[in-house]
């Protein structure tokens, strides 16, 4: 393991969850400890990465795994079975983390055939209209058009169609196409 990737990941868990270190620390470690460990100059033990992944409501699989330096979402579901699809789905909305939601479902995995289709196709439609506005603030306007652009056609999808999130997202294209016109004048 490398404590910097470790430390780099449970800072980036900690400030999307907006929590100072003093919250997050509690009386389990000193705040001192836990600012050596996200600055990568202290590896934590496996007893203290136990305990930060419980505060921080993350796997412990997540801080383990060096593959990238970044925190990642879960990238498959875990209960394969439609409620439990359904259950990670809403956990992860209610958590707000579009982006999770994004990494588990995409565009060529939704099929009309699946028997929670219009489920998916909702989440998939919210998640990807929240992930084109999170786009757009980074100045990625190609990857918030292609976000927005699914938006807009799955917020037209299934039994719980979305007029209104399907508006939000053809204006959303509307001043996405305007900004990228000024860039090329």
């Amino acid at each position: 393991m490398d404590a910097k990737i470790v430390g780099q990941k449970i800072k980036e868990a900690r400030l999307s969850k907006k929590m100072t270190q003093a919250e997050v620390v509690g009386t389990f470690i000193t705040r001192n400890m836990l600012s050596q460990i996200e600055s990568g100059t202290a590896m934590p033990s496996m007893k203290t990465l136990a305990y930060l992944s419980t505060v921080l409501d993350l796997p412990l699989s997540s801080l383990l795994n060096e593959e990238t330096g970044t925190l990642e979402p879960p990238q498959t579901l875990v209960d394969s079975s439609p409620y439990g699809q359904l259950s990670t789905l809403k956990s992860l909305a209610a958590k707000q983390d579009f982006r999770g939601i994004m990494s588990i479902l995409s565009a060529s995995s939704l099929s009309s055939e699946d028997d929670i289709y219009d489920e998916k196709a909702a989440y998939f439609a919210r998640a990807s209209y929240e992930c084109a506005l999170l786009c757009e603030a980074e100045k990625d306007l190609s990857g918030a058009i292609a976000y927005a652009k699914n938006a807009e056609y799955y917020a037209s999808a299934g039994f719980y169609a979305n007029p209104k999130l399907k508006a939000d997202a053809l204006l959303l294209l509307a001043r996405l196409a305007e900004e990228l016109g000024r860039q090329y004048r």
